[in-house]
């Protein structure tokens, strides 16, 4: 078998067809986080071989990923794979940034900030190839989109990468387009796509599969008018943020901090090589929970952006002999880690391409850790009802029920958990912790229960439901009205209802009543559409706070 993967080899096919003369000039890749596309800009320098550029620039969104897009053209691994010599170095807005080298590698950061223009100057001497990684940073008519949209139009071919397209603020992404607020991924006479799916990537072994330990409990807090607020943190969904956020700075965090330890400990004893990565809210957290780390005998170090030279450096230690790394956002894209495998998700960010990115850093197969089926990632995090949405938004990659709902439109799951002004935690436990597997078991494992036709009725109903509520709320229509609308369409009680008309109702119901997005064009009589901007804002004035890094 080939040690290619899927998108690698269709990368390579169309890059052979623009060499045979294809007009091609665009090619978009949309890689599942964890699927390895750090070979294509390598696969995209035969064009230079082929004589048709002169050189490659490869922009990334941040320094780390910077030292490791360099580190990868030098990697014996790919040389061999590739057959290939190119080299490219790392370079910050500098005149003649190739020093005889094939080609270099920026950020977009240091982009915004040329106002000399000499990468643009750059590109009017030389036919480029340009490669824009995690192009999903640079929103339509942002400010990254001012410094890179003249790099787009001089370049002589276009490389578009992205583990997502979505954006967590929900603007749209540059150089892409959009067909009712959904980003697609046309074939037309210059362009060409590749889509490598998370089901793509475990059938060919690319990636481990996923399995969550998700912690529920009890939480409870007071709002600035002194009125107490509790309840099981699952089932918060209208204050799902203030639930959150009192989790996190409560008891609760504690012991699921102890919880996934635990586990990884446990897991290292047979695993020597793993690794933990804890993600948190902010830097007050990060100190917090790296003391309690190392009050456990555990060697961790923290890498935020409140102290870059270290973090670099804290981020180097990690890959080498430090077994945990306390992070708050930088290190969640870009960190190839392959030994991590476990993660610890103190964080309050819930925006799906977020946590997407935030997981695949456990899902890198590790070829130094024995077999495949002996790997697994796990991921310790909150239930909390904005952590379910994402859960679900990914197990949809991999569930053919849910794979059709997501591509009808279901982008659930984002939302924030940030400390509402005036918010006092008071009380947070755990109560329980549920499993959630994603992928296949490898061998040796013990799969979750079968769960019984009931049980599988119970969730789809359960699913439905919450979709209900969501959408109501957003939209400020009442549930009964959604649900009275349902019972119209299918002519019966969900309670009534088999398991493949549940299936069938819940694909529809995301269909038709989208938590993200614009509902669609033709809808049947009867049913409500969205309607504002979906934003619920308090009708008092509220006191402002500075926010929190990461907030």
């Amino acid at each position: 078998m080939s040690s290619k993967r899927l998108h690698q080899i269709q990368t390579e096919q169309i890059i052979d067809e623009i060499i045979a003369g294809a007009p091609f000039r665009k090619i978009i890749v949309h890689v599942t986080p964890g699927g390895g596309k750090s070979a294509l800009p390598i696969i995209a320098g035969k064009l230079i071989t082929a004589g048709l550029a002169d050189a490659l620039c490869w922009i990334c969104p941040r320094s780390a990923l910077q030292d490791q897009g360099e580190r990868n053209f030098l990697d014996p691994f790919f040389r061999q794979m590739l057959g290939h010599g190119l080299t490219i170095r790392s370079s910050t807005n500098e005149l003649n940034p190739l020093r005889g080298q094939n080609g270099f590698i920026t950020t977009y950061q240091a982009l915004a900030v040329d106002d000399q223009q000499t990468v643009l100057d750059e590109f009017q001497r030389r036919r480029y190839i340009l490669v824009l990684d995690e192009f999903h940073h640079v929103a339509q008519d942002g400010e990254w989109f001012k410094s890179i949209a003249p790099l787009v139009d001089r370049a002589r071919y276009l490389l578009l990468m992205t583990g997502t397209l979505e954006r967590g603020d929900g603007n749209k992404i540059a150089f892409i387009e959009y067909f009712n607020s959904t980003p697609v991924l046309p074939t037309i006479e210059q362009s060409r796509s590749i889509r490598y799916t998370r089901s793509d990537a475990l059938k060919e072994r690319a990636i481990l599969p996923l399995r969550f330990h998700l912690s529920d409990g009890r939480v409870e807090w007071e709002t600035a008018d002194g009125k107490r607020k509790e309840g099981k943190l699952s089932h918060r969904i209208v204050d799902a943020s203030q639930a959150l956020f009192t989790a996190l700075s409560t008891e609760f965090a504690d012991h699921l901090l102890r919880d996934g330890v635990a586990h990884w400990q446990e897991w290292k004893e047979r695993h020597p090589r793993s690794k933990l990565l804890v993600v948190t809210a902010n830097f007050e957290h990060a100190k917090r929970f790296t003391a309690a780390l190392k009050g456990m005998g555990i060697r961790a170090k923290i890498a935020t952006s409140h102290d870059s030279p270290d973090a670099l450096k804290n981020i180097k230690a990690f890959k080498a002999d430090l077994d945990c790394l306390v992070t708050i956002a930088m290190a969640y894209e870009g960190l190839d880690c392959p030994p991590i495998t476990h993660i610890i998700c103190l964080t309050h960010i819930r925006t799906t391409p977020w946590i997407e990115q935030m997981v695949a850093r456990a899902v890198r197969v590790d070829p130094l850790a024995g077999p495949y089926n002996t790997q697994m990632a796990y991921v310790f995090a909150p239930d909390d009802w904005l952590f379910r949405q994402v859960v679900e938004q990914i197990r949809a990659e991999q569930l053919p029920m849910a794979h059709e709902a997501m591509t009808d439109g279901d982008g659930g799951g984002n939302g924030n958990g940030e400390k509402r002004p005036g918010i006092n935690p008071l009380a947070g436990e755990i109560t329980g912790t549920r499993e959630v597997s994603l992928g296949d078991i490898p061998d040796g494992f013990i799969p979750d229960q079968v769960q019984t036709v009931k049980e599988q009725e119970e969730e789809v109903l359960h699913r439905i439901e919450m979709h209900v509520r969501k959408f109501s709320f957003d939209n400020r229509y009442k549930p009964r009205r959604i649900s009275f609308e349902i019972k119209q369409q299918f002519g019966k009680s969900r309670r009534h209802m088999t398991l493949d008309e549940l299936k069938s109702c819940l694909r529809w119901v995301r269909r038709t009543y989208p938590i993200e997005g614009r509902s669609p064009e033709f809808l049947p009589d009867g049913v409500s559409r969205t309607r504002g901007c979906r934003e619920r804002v308090p009708t008092k004035a509220q006191p402002w706070h500075l926010p929190l890094f990461g907030e």
